[in-house]
């Protein structure tokens, strides 16, 4: 006859660390199909949306619908500046585009009055020439020639490659701001 307290009656069972290690590894499994369901389901809702009817009514309808989101899309639509004169003022807009016309046409009308013969001398030995008064740091870049800035059409297009590259912060009818008393 065995006695209850012997080693026999006494159940074997999984040590700790075995526990842990199954423990750990489940944990990573449930993680990984958690962030995987997670996109799924996030992309899942990103493509459709639910609607919810009332499941009663003169007739009977779904009470959710599953339906694809159509994107809205407006239009802006943005006019010329009323004060378009010249063939030079509307080569200005076409060029720098609606939005910064304003601003182009304000900054060229400060600093040469749109002449395209405007010449100044700096201080600093610098010169600055045509209608954006383009300086003579920058006849070094692809169509800013002295040549081509005395050309008013590509003295704006200069102006507009300077301007893609460091905005209007070149010209200081800008900096100082007198370009706003033209706007």
């Amino acid at each position: 006859m065995k006695l209850r307290g012997s080693n026999q009656y006494k159940r074997k069972g999984i040590n700790k660390k075995t526990k842990a290690i199954a423990i750990l590894i489940v944990s990573i499994i449930v993680i990984a199909l958690g962030i995987s369901a997670f996109k799924s389901i996030n992309n899942w809702y990103n493509t459709y949306y639910f609607e919810f009817k009332a499941p009663i009514n003169v007739k009977f309808n779904q009470p959710i619908a599953v339906k694809i989101r159509v994107p809205k899309v407006e239009k802006i639509v943005l006019e010329y500046p009323d004060e378009i004169d010249t063939d030079i003022e509307k080569y200005i807009v076409e060029k720098f585009g609606v939005w910064d016309a304003k601003t182009a046409l304000a900054i060229a009308k400060a600093e040469s009055g749109f002449r395209e013969d405007a010449i100044n001398i700096n201080t600093n030995n610098t010169i600055d020439v045509g209608i954006f008064q383009i300086n003579s740091v920058h006849f070094k870049k692809p169509g800013c020639s002295i040549k081509d800035l005395v050309d008013q059409y590509k003295n704006v297009d200069c102006a507009y490659t300077i301007y893609k590259d460091q905005g209007f912060t070149p010209w200081v009818a800008f900096l100082n701001e007198a370009y706003l008393s033209n706007l």
